[in-house]
């Protein structure tokens, strides 16, 4: 008996990893913390990885309360690019720049008690964007939402304050929904509390799951194009020109105007160093 358990064991492992092996993979990618530009790259090449992979698909983990609109676009343009199916799970929020990147996808889950919206575009101090800015916004809300059959009148009702909707908004408020809200106007396919429930939902139960994550240049660029961040290096990279003008000689100041401006201005090429 002693004899037959090693070559049970290996059977049974082999046949572990060989439906293992056959069973569909999906990957997941974070979309968490503040939108900028190190989070684009981050999403565009595992993308590319969950194609290479041969994945059935892969879905957008979204927490997030907002960011760079231009970031948002190089990520749902990666987004609507891709092969495979891109699904959103609203883990729980999307706000703003989340929003854009949650109407991108193939479809758009909610867990119990999350949000989306409030996408209205705003300047460097908080106030509410020009009217050219907003229209922009407002029209890439409306693309994006007709290209994925959604109803572009709640996209718009997002970013715009002004577009009222009977039932759903008042003129002059920015359109928020609750996951209840938005499986009952069919902006959201439906409510899952967990991944294995998402699964289901997209037709892959008991799918294998990947997560990636940022790697260390992802990661560094992240930190310093966040927009806490990045104000402050080019407030102290103007401090240090102006110190070194006013010394009339290369110092401390102009090494720190030069780290400063550089880390601001070419922050992205720190993506290349990771090959």
């Amino acid at each position: 008996m002693r004899r037959w358990l090693p070559l049970t064991l290996a059977l049974i492992l082999t046949f572990g990893l060989a439906a293992q092996a056959q069973s569909p993979v999906v990957y997941r990618i974070v979309v968490s913390g503040v939108v900028e530009n190190g989070l684009a790259p981050y999403i565009a090449r595992s993308l590319r990885e969950a194609e290479a992979a041969g994945a059935v698909a892969a879905y957008l983990d979204i927490d997030t309360p907002g960011g760079r609109i231009d970031a948002a676009e190089r990520i749902a343009d990666d987004v609507r690019a891709a092969s495979i199916p891109v699904y959103a799970y609203v883990n729980p929020r999307a706000y703003s720049a989340g929003a854009l990147i949650a109407i991108s996808s193939n479809g758009i889950y909610m867990r119990p008690g999350a949000v989306i919206g409030a996408a209205t575009p705003v300047d460097g101090q908080g106030s509410k964007a020009p009217e050219k800015m907003v229209s922009a916004m407002r029209a890439e809300f409306r693309a994006v939402a007709e290209q994925r059959g959604l109803d572009p009148r709640l996209a718009e009702a997002m970013v715009d304050e002004s577009v009222e909707i009977p039932g759903v908004v008042a003129k002059g408020q920015l359109l928020t929904l609750s996951t209840g809200e938005a499986v009952r106007l069919g902006f959201a396919k439906g409510q899952v509390s967990d991944q294995a429930a998402l699964l289901a939902a997209i037709g892959h139960p008991g799918a294998h799951v990947i997560s990636t994550e940022t790697n260390w240049a992802e990661g560094v660029v992240r930190f310093l194009t966040n927009p806490l961040v990045s104000p402050l290096l080019l407030s102290l990279g103007l401090l240090g020109l102006i110190f070194e003008i006013k010394t009339g000689a290369f110092g401390l100041g102009g090494l720190l105007s030069l780290a400063s401006l550089g880390l601001f201005f070419g922050s992205s090429f720190i993506l290349g160093l990771a090959g």
